[in-house]
């Protein structure tokens, strides 16, 4: 009866750890899928960052600023180096219907390094004066939101899209004093206004 006994309780065991075994693999198998799915992690979108007003470089060196000539005769030489003896590049004229056609890249002592057309050369500061659309007042500032974000003149042509009149780099702080017309901002003069995309530009609030 003993016997019997032991081979009833052997059986019993080996059913139990095959029971146990399976029993274990179903459990692993379960938590593997478990662990995979947790595992799995979805990053939240990240919003664009809204520049604010301490984000922006409100240095001279980095506000729009266009020069034109203001000698006697109505024009300055753009030289190939600040010396009145460096070769002739290009010409600074007189402000144009309200409007230069130069944009100022460095200020030096003496002499600024401009850029006219196709051409980047230097500028006698005494036949130079400047013109700007950001002077601090404004409740909004436009800063380029490129990295050559272009500026356009006006089309006198009426027929196609403004011609090109400059660019600029991201950043550059274009205006304070602008108005939103046409799916463009508008910077202001006397007569001819320069353009920029709306997607161009973003606007930053003063708060």
């Amino acid at each position: 009866m003993k016997r019997i006994i032991s081979i009833i309780s052997l059986g019993a065991v080996f059913a139990c750890l095959v029971s146990c075994n399976h029993t274990k693999t179903t459990t692993e198998g379960t938590g593997d899928s478990t662990a995979v799915a947790e595992e799995k992690v979805v990053e939240p979108e990240v919003e664009d960052h809204q520049l604010t007003i301490a984000d922006l470089n409100l240095n001279d060196d980095n506000i729009f600023t266009v020069v034109y000539a203001i000698s006697d005769d109505g024009f300055v030489n753009v030289r190939e180096s600040p010396s009145a003896k460096a070769a002739i590049l290009d010409t600074l004229w007189m402000m144009f219907h309200g409007l230069g056609n130069g944009v100022l890249i460095e200020d030096q002592v003496g002499w600024s390094k401009v850029s006219v057309g196709e051409h980047v050369g230097w500028v006698n500061n005494h036949y130079i004066d400047y013109q700007r659309w950001y002077d601090g007042e404004g409740d909004s500032i436009l800063v380029a939101a490129k990295d050559e974000t272009p500026l356009y003149g006006e089309n006198y042509a009426d027929d196609g899209d403004y011609p090109l009149f400059t660019t600029v780099k991201k950043g550059t702080i274009l205006a304070d004093d602008f108005i939103i017309h046409n799916g463009y901002y508008n910077l202001l003069t006397g007569h001819d206004y320069i353009f920029i995309k709306l997607d161009d530009a973003v606007i930053v609030e003063k708060k």
